[in-house]
């Protein structure tokens, strides 16, 4: 079964109703370079309120390793998801106290799995800067390359350019898991509730 990961979460309603639709965790984003950034008191009322079955993910980007530490152990995190330029040793760091993901980009694949395949996860993105170019995905040569990374059991979770639509397309790979945010927007920071069930819904169904 593909999980799917609701990630941008900055309300609690938007974070109840991805937990209703059958999300596996939900991401919450820590760095303030991104517009969709919550400060950890806001996000601690939403985690708060969320069952036990369902993981919190925190979202970090080249932050002191005190600084992810403090805010992790405050929320009670599950996950920490790493999307800057953080080395294996930083990563590993966490790893006593919490699953780790690091996320890479298309360019140095084969390099980045290498890297950090004693993480629990690598999961392969479009680098933050190439995000607001419309249509802007996964290059699909870069799939071949992760169907055999897959097949040899390596946790591969994509993310991208991912909304109901086109979301076929990958979970037919069997990743370990997916994960969008601007995928079943409303707005920046308010998910669309139609979006986000039709996204869970066609995953799990395509996964089952």
């Amino acid at each position: 079964m593909v999980r799917v990961k609701i990630c941008g979460i900055t309300n609690l309603e938007d974070a109840l109703l991805a937990e209703k639709f059958g999300a596996d965790a939900v991401g919450f984003i820590f760095t303030q370079k991104s517009p969709r950034y919550i400060k950890p008191v806001s996000a601690k009322k939403i985690v708060s309120s969320l069952g036990p079955f369902i993981s919190k993910v925190g979202v970090f980007m080249n932050q002191k390793k005190e600084k992810v530490l403090e805010i992790a152990s405050y929320l009670g995190l599950d996950t920490l998801q790493f999307h800057g330029k953080e080395s294996l040793s930083y990563c590993s760091f966490f790893k006593p106290r919490f699953k780790v993901i690091k996320v890479c980009f298309p360019g140095g694949s084969a390099e980045s799995i290498g890297r950090y395949q004693k993480l629990d996860a690598v999961m392969f993105d479009i680098p933050y800067h190439q995000k607001n170019k419309k249509k802007k995905t996964l290059p699909v040569n870069f799939f071949q390359f992760i169907k055999k990374e897959i097949k040899a059991g390596k946790r591969i979770i994509l993310s991208g350019g991912l909304n109901p639509d086109n979301v076929g397309n990958i979970v037919k790979f069997s990743p370990y898991g997916v994960d969008l945010a601007s995928g079943v927007e409303e707005l920046v920071g308010k998910k669309d509730k139609k979006a986000m069930k039709k996204f869970i819904k066609r995953v799990k169904n395509a996964s089952s």
